[in-house]
């Protein structure tokens, strides 16, 4: 019987001690997911992308041509279509064309959450749509001559495909899952830490050693992002690199998420580490003078 109590004991330490480590982390996720700043670095590694990029500028030389012709400037007769071509494909690499991009998916990172979030929803790509007219517009008057005098466009807002259907779809799974951690981690974690302590065979060294457990699995996770970076870790998580909790990682965190993630990760295995000191100290104090006695 006593060997089953400390076997159930420590499975209770096990298990509590990483339920209140992910509930750590699941915090910093969902943070950076309801402030709008994973949605932001999501646009921002999209953009970065070639075909992204090439995809934007055809899109919207066609359409910016198509908007001309329809008001009698066609660029083809003047030769000017391989230079708005380039116009646009410039633009569309421009800083202050992703600065545009980010500002307004800024302002829409509610609806992305949703889409996170709805249950109905048909496994489909994360697409977020963007006005980008008045930056067409500048390019536009660059040409010169005619281009210059043409009238101001209002070109119909154009689709970045944020993430694929595959990858959102486990992004979806891997937020659900940090959604119940965020909720449902500290609590479940602390009730089977006090189980684990009513089933202790030897109680005085409990807490010291749930602290101990908790203190190394944080430091260790730090560690792990500080000595072989953010993109490595995902080979060791569960499901692997293309795992759904891999792909939160990768496709919904920003690159400002992995220090924040591992410098609280330091932080509460540090002082938990130091806790299971004090513990342990206490522990062979007052179970010496109890000895005495």
């Amino acid at each position: 019987m006593t060997a089953l109590r400390t076997l159930v004991s420590a499975i209770c330490i096990l298990v509590g001690a990483f339920l209140i480590a992910w509930w750590a982390v699941a915090s910093v996720i969902m943070g950076q997911i309801e402030d709008g700043t994973a949605v932001r670095g999501m646009t921002e590694r999209a953009l970065e992308s070639p075909e992204v990029t090439a995809s934007l500028s055809s899109h919207l030389s066609d359409r910016t041509q198509a908007e001309l012709s329809s008001q009698g400037v066609n660029l083809a007769a003047l030769g000017l279509d391989d230079e708005l071509d380039q116009a646009i494909t410039t633009a569309v690499e421009s800083p202050a064309f992703r600065a545009t991009v980010l500002d307004q998916v800024d302002d829409a990172h509610i609806q992305v959450t949703e889409q996170l979030t709805v249950s109905l929803r048909e496994p489909a790509p994360l697409v977020i749509s963007v006005d980008v007219s008045d930056s067409l517009n500048a390019r536009i008057d660059e040409l010169g001559g005619l281009g210059a005098a043409a009238p101001d466009l209002a070109v119909a807002p154009v689709d970045v495909e944020v993430l694929d259907a595959e990858q959102f779809e486990r992004a979806r799974t891997a937020y659900e899952r940090t959604v119940w951690a965020q909720q449902w981690g500290l609590w479940l974690g602390a009730a089977l830490l006090a189980f684990g302590l009513l089933v202790s065979h030897r109680r005085r060294w409990f807490v010291a050693k749930a602290l101990t457990v908790l203190g190394l699995l944080c430091v260790g996770f730090g560690a792990s992002i500080a000595l072989i970076g953010p993109e490595t870790i995902t080979t060791f998580m569960p499901g692997g690199v293309e795992g759904s909790l891999s792909t939160m990682w990768r496709e919904v965190l920003t690159v400002e998420a992995a220090p924040i993630i591992m410098e609280r990760s330091l932080w509460i295995g540090g002082i938990a580490l130091v806790a299971a000191l004090v513990a342990t100290l206490l522990g062979s104090v007052l179970g010496g003078r109890r000895r005495r006695r």
